[in-house]
C-alpha cells in the first residue's frame, strides 16, 4: 500500500485505499457491546431506547429502515439506487425520501412505490441533492464521469427540476449543490469539489434561483485556504465551516472503502450567512485549527458533525492518527452547547476503542446516534448511556430518524 505525503499550506496530510464488505444484521439493546466508554475509562449504564422512532440507513446494497422499539432491519424496495458516499439520501419533512443513483427517485416511507423523478445520462454521475427545509424544492448537480465534458446544476419542484447552471468540467470551481437557507426556496447554496466526486466541499457560493440561468454564483466563503462548510443548522441559517481541511493517513483495516477522498476539518466555526459575507468578522470559533506540526499524530481531525434538531447543541466525532503499521485512528466523541453561559466549548462525551466511528443523526433533542465497527448505537448525552440499535455487518452510513 502507498501512502503519499501531500504538503498543503505547510502541513503533511496522506492520503490512501481501503476496503470493505456488507451484510445487515439483528437488533440487540445492550450497552455491554458498545465500544464506548466515559472519559475516565468507567462503561455507561444501558440506554432505554425512545420508542416511535425509525432509524434509516443505507449501505452498498440497499437503504434500510430500524424501528428503535426492537425488530430486524427492513430493506426499502429502491429500483435504480446505486450507494454514493458523496450523495447521501434524504428524508424530507413530509416523510418522503429521495436517493440517487440512474437518476434521482422518490419514495413515500408511508408505503407507495418509488418513481424516478430526475433522469440521468449515462456517461453522467450525481455529485450532490439537497432538498429545501418545507421539503418542496429540490436541488442536484451531475458532472461527467471521465471529467470531459460539462458540469451542470438542477433546481426546482420535486418532480420538476431543469438546468439552472452549466460550466465546464476543466473550469473550477466546480460548483454542487451544498444547501437551500432555512425557509428560503429561492437561494441555492454552493460549494466546490474541486473536480472530485467524492465528498469535497472547499468555498460557499450563494446562486440566486429566481434569476434563472442569468444568475451567477455569488461568493460568501472563500475556498483559497482550505476552507470549507461542513453543515447548515436546521433552525436559523447558522454555518459550521472549517477554516482548514486536510487529508489524513489512510485507515487501511476496519473502514469504509470510500474514505480515502475525505478531507477532514481541523478546526469548527460558526457564523450566520444571513446578508452579505462577513467573514470572519462575525464569527464564533468552536475549536481552532492547530497550525504546523512536527508530529502527523498530534492532529486531531474532525468528522460528521451533527447539529440537534432544535439548532441548540452539536454533535462530532474527532479522531488523531497513529504513525503505526495500518495507521489505526484513536476516536471520541464531543458535544457542544452552542447557546451555553461559558460559550460554545466542546466538552469530552466518550472514547472509544473502536476501529472505525461515525456520528449519526439525533433521535431526539439528547440522544444522538452512531456507528461504530459494522454496528449502530445510540448515546443519551445527558444521562450518559448508551445502546446497540443494530449489527449492520459492514459500514452503514445513517441518513435520519423519523
Amino acid at each position: 500500500m502507498l501512502c503519499v505525503v501531500l504538503a498543503i499550506s505547510g502541513r503533511q496530510i496522506w492520503r490512501g485505499w481501503p476496503a470493505t464488505s456488507s451484510t445487515p444484521g439483528l437488533e440487540v439493546s445492550s450497552a455491554a457491546a458498545a465500544p464506548v466508554q466515559t472519559p475516565n475509562g468507567d462503561g455507561l449504564s444501558s440506554l432505554q431506547l425512545p420508542a416511535g422512532r425509525t432509524l434509516l440507513y443505507e449501505q452498498a446494497d440497499h437503504i434500510y429502515t430500524i424501528a428503535t422499539g426492537g425488530g430486524a432491519s427492513h430493506a426499502l424496495q429502491t429500483p435504480g439506487y446505486i450507494y454514493n458516499r458523496a450523495v447521501p439520501a434524504v428524508v424530507t419533512a413530509q416523510k418522503e425520501l429521495l436517493y440517487s443513483g440512474d437518476g434521482i427517485w422518490r419514495m413515500n416511507l408511508s408505503g407507495g412505490a418509488a418513481t424516478q423523478i430526475a433522469s440521468l445520462p449515462s456517461d453522467q454521475v450525481i455529485t450532490s441533492m439537497v432538498v429545501s427545509s418545507d421539503g418542496s424544492t429540490l436541488a442536484w448537480s451531475s458532472a461527467p464521469k471521465d471529467g470531459s465534458g460539462t458540469i451542470s446544476l438542477y433546481a426546482g419542484k420535486l418532480d420538476q427540476t431543469s438546468r439552472v447552471y452549466q460550466q465546464p468540467a476543466d473550469k473550477c470551481p466546480c460548483y454542487r449543490a451544498f444547501a437551500f437557507p432555512n425557509n428560503d426556496t429561492h437561494t441555492l447554496l454552493l460549494t466546490n469539489d474541486r473536480g472530485d466526486h467524492r465528498r469535497a466541499r472547499y468555498g460557499l457560493w450563494k446562486f440566486n434561483l429566481g434569476q434563472g440561468t442569468s444568475s451567477r454564483p455569488q461568493p460568501y466563503l472563500s475556498d483559497a485556504n482550505q476552507q470549507g462548510p461542513l453543515a447548515l443548522a436546521p433552525q436559523g441559517n447558522n454555518l459550521l465551516y472549517s477554516t482548514f481541511q486536510g487529508y489524513v493517513p489512510l485507515q487501511e483495516e476496519n473502514a469504509p472503502n470510500d474514505i480515502s477522498s475525505l478531507s477532514y476539518a481541523n478546526s469548527l466555526s460558526v457564523a450566520s450567512i444571513d446578508g452579505a459575507q462577513a467573514w470572519p468578522g462575525n464569527a464564533q470559533t468552536i475549536l481552532p485549527e492547530q497550525g504546523d506540526l512536527e508530529n502527523a499524530a498530534a492532529y486531531r481531525w474532525v468528522s460528521t458533525p451533527q447539529f440537534s434538531p432544535d439548532a441548540q447543541k452539536l454533535t462530532y466525532t474527532e479522531f488523531s492518527v497513529s504513525s503505526l503499521k495500518h495507521f489505526p485512528r484513536q476516536y471520541a466523541l464531543y458535544t457542544v452547547d452552542l447557546h451555553g453561559a461559558g460559550g460554545a466549548k466542546p466538552q469530552l462525551l466518550a472514547t472509544s476503542t473502536a476501529h472505525y466511528v461515525e456520528t449519526g443523526s439525533w433521535l431526539d433533542d439528547h440522544t444522538i446516534t452512531f456507528y461504530a465497527d459494522n454496528a449502530l448505537y445510540a448515546l443519551d448525552i445527558q444521562q450518559h448511556s448508551v445502546a446497540r440499535i443494530t449489527a449492520t455487518g459492514a459500514y452503514a452510513d445513517i441518513i435520519a430518524a423519523i
